[in-house]
């Protein structure tokens, strides 16, 4: 007979921790009834097998809330979930995100019942507030098992838990796997995916890119966000408009995997880089910061890419180069990364999170 589970998270949006969360829900419903419970009313940004319930807590997200709401929307949404679990009567329940977690473990103990929580950014670098910092170290101890995605999050949250904590990377994206068409014939652009913001520090790759000779090759920049306008007259201002492209956000990302030979990274830190294997599972030859925390864990120096120090503007540009013109490194990086990148096989990650879910099934039955 098989059992209930419940992935709990703030929302159903577009974002790294909800295409996670759709990833497992569809692969784990062959062997679960699977339930998402997400705080706020939302449509499904990704695609969900028909199978798998949906459910909310509250109907509207409030951004501008009075001086006594944050305590009220608290309890409303612990006594929310609470219902939830016990109506679709969930034997495991999987938080997502600090403050999502701490509600997933009061509402598990009143019900009495396991739950897991799960960390997706680096703490050290994206710190909660006050309350939720301290509510964290009072409560995260209660769960039944915590799950990150690497090992500098790991050593972060020793002190929080009595329990083991689990590393469990992110399974690479079902639907962008099954896009890769290798009968796409490759083009002479370095790539780069994710917000632009200052933390990614895409100004370094624009900056490296226009100080080397690279004339018949194109530095394409996949995204949107707080840095675009100006990156763009970045851009102009170094005479590049005619090799360096925003491309801004688009659908599908997987278009400018294909037809492209290098992946360029230059985030100063991480929680965990999904862009990296996306791009290393297309075979595309890739440069990363050494940043907390994640490259290092994916790219083995030398063998299937290439770290440098952050920041490192020389570093980027040599290695830029050393990639640009050696066809046969960038082909070995390209098979060695194709081998490396089966650890965050879909099918392999969920194996991980169903041995976990059913070690706390068969310690309540």
């Amino acid at each position: 007979m098989k059992k209930s589970i419940a992935f709990i998270l703030p929302s159903l949006n577009a974002g790294g921790s909800e295409r996670v969360v759709s990833t497992l829900a569809n692969l784990l419903i062959k062997e679960y009834h699977v339930y998402i419970i997400s705080l706020y009313k939302c449509d499904s940004f990704y695609k969900l097998d028909s199978g798998i319930k949906i459910d909310y807590c509250l109907p509207l997200y409030n951004p501008n809330p009075a001086f006594f709401t944050p305590f009220t929307n608290n309890y409303k949404l612990v006594k929310h979930l609470y219902e939830n679990l016990k109506k679709h009567e969930i034997d495991v329940a999987i938080g997502f995100l600090p403050a999502t977690n701490i509600y997933t473990i009061i509402a598990c103990k009143l019900l009495k019942i396991p739950s897991i929580i799960s960390e997706r950014a680096n703490p050290d670098y994206n710190p909660v507030n006050k309350f939720w910092t301290i509510t964290r170290k009072l409560l995260y101890k209660y769960s039944n098992s915590l799950v990150v995605q690497t090992i500098g999050v790991k050593k972060f949250f020793n002190n929080y838990v009595n329990s083991e904590i689990e590393i469990i990377n992110n399974p690479l994206n079902v639907e962008l796997l099954e896009k890769r068409d290798i009968s796409v014939s490759k083009e002479n652009i370095i790539l780069n995916v994710g917000r632009l913001d200052k933390n990614k520090n895409q100004s370094l790759l624009i900056r490296a890119f226009s100080n080397i000779e690279a004339k018949d090759w194109k530095l394409i920049l996949v995204g949107n966000g707080d840095m675009f306008e100006s990156y763009n007259q970045l851009i102009y201002s170094l005479g590049m408009q005619n090799q360096i492209i925003l491309v801004g956000n688009t659908s599908d990302v997987s278009t400018y995997y294909n037809k492209s030979k290098i992946f360029a990274f230059t985030s100063n830190h991480e929680g965990f880089p999904n862009v990296i294997i996306e791009a290393m599972s297309y075979g595309l030859a890739c440069i990363s910061t050494d940043c907390p925390y994640g490259p290092s864990e994916i790219i083995d120096h030398g063998n299937n890419g290439i770290l440098i120090p952050i920041g490192n503007q020389k570093a980027l540009e040599a290695n830029l180069l050393k990639l640009i013109n050696d066809n046969a490194l960038r082909e070995t990086f390209s098979l060695n990364a194709l081998q490396s990148i089966k650890a965050f096989s879909p099918i392999d990650i969920a194996a991980k999170w169903s041995k976990l879910i059913n070690s706390h099934i068969d310690n309540i039955n």
